[in-house]
């Protein structure tokens, strides 16, 4: 993995840092974020995380440092670095802090990152977990249990548990170094892939009734509205995971799960097997992503959202 030398020399420099990851966090930005906080401060730097989310899904609350996240022990700093985040948009009400920070640095895996920062490590890689971990370790910073934690949630979360196309020999590698630091990984599957609160099962039983088929089968789409998640008593970033349902049925090759997030706003997860490049659809709708996973925020009723997607996925199929 080659990494900007840039990005050595702006660690090197830094004193205070102020790392930024993208709106709806998943645990590889939640992870990888915190990962790098714990990696500075064993550094002797210091370090805050900033996500522009209302509430962040108990099931991330194992990895050390997401409690403490948007509660800043700085002021000010020298140094600004983004996550996980593919543009500057997805930093969401955290954009303008970021430019407002002398030196930026942007880290990210998604190859539909054109890179907004004044310097840019963007790496075709598995997870931004995945980056981190190549960073530090180029700088002989070992982690600890805790940041092994973190990377591990990253890691395997975007991935699919390693089941993902892009998991590859330097995945599992990477993921093999990490349990030497003796992870509870029986502990971080459970809360990253099996957890659900009763909440949760009601919004699948949900979201279940509300998938259809399209384009002959090979287009899945289901849907939540904001009434959906009341009624469920769940936050809108509790419907990780449901997508999968979407593109694991026989036959389909895009699998799409839209979320309202606000009034007529709807936030759209799109999985693939393969033939469709997720991200090129997404990216018609001014998102990004991946091949085989990616998400855009669109505008419009369901019903209207649903069509815009029907007749994009047509042009790719």
């Amino acid at each position: 993995m080659k990494i900007n030398d840039k990005v050595f020399e702006a660690i090197h420099r830094s004193n205070k840092v102020a790392i930024f990851t993208h709106i709806r966090p998943d645990a590889d930005a939640l992870g990888s974020s915190c990962a790098l906080k714990m990696y500075l401060e064993k550094m002797g730097k210091s370090a805050d995380v900033y996500v522009d989310a209302d509430d962040i899904s108990l099931n991330y609350n194992f990895i050390k440092g997401v409690s403490k996240i948007n509660s800043p022990m700085l002021r000010e700093y020298d140094t600004a670095i983004s996550v996980d985040c593919a543009d500057v948009g997805r930093l969401g009400k955290y954009s303008q802090m970021y430019y407002s920070i002398p030196v930026q640095v942007c880290i990210d895996h998604h190859i539909t990152n054109e890179g907004f920062g004044q310097i840019n490590c963007i790496v075709n890689s598995s997870s931004s977990g995945e980056i981190i971990y190549t960073i530090f370790k180029t700088l002989h910073v070992a982690p600890n249990k805790d940041i092994a934690t973190a990377l591990y949630a990253a890691i395997a979360s975007d991935t699919g548990c390693f089941q993902h196309s892009n998991t590859n020999a330097n995945t599992h590698k990477i993921a093999g170094q990490l349990f030497k630091y003796k992870i509870d990984i029986n502990k971080a599957n459970y809360f990253l892939f099996k957890r659900k609160s009763w909440g949760q099962i009601m919004l699948l039983q949900t979201a279940l009734k509300n998938l259809k088929l399209y384009l002959d089968g090979k287009l899945a789409i289901m849907y939540l509205k904001s009434a959906n998640f009341k009624e469920c008593d769940v936050g809108n970033n509790e419907s990780f995971g449901l997508v999968d349902y979407c593109v694991n049925i026989e036959k389909v090759e895009v699998g799409i799960l839209i979320s309202e997030i606000k009034p007529n706003l709807f936030a759209v997860s799109i999985r693939g097997k393969g033939k469709v490049d997720c991200s090129k659809l997404a990216m018609a709708f001014g998102g990004g992503g991946h091949p085989d996973a990616a998400g855009c925020n669109i505008f419009g009723t369901c019903n209207s959202v649903i069509n815009k997607l029907i007749r994009a996925t047509r042009k790719f199929l």
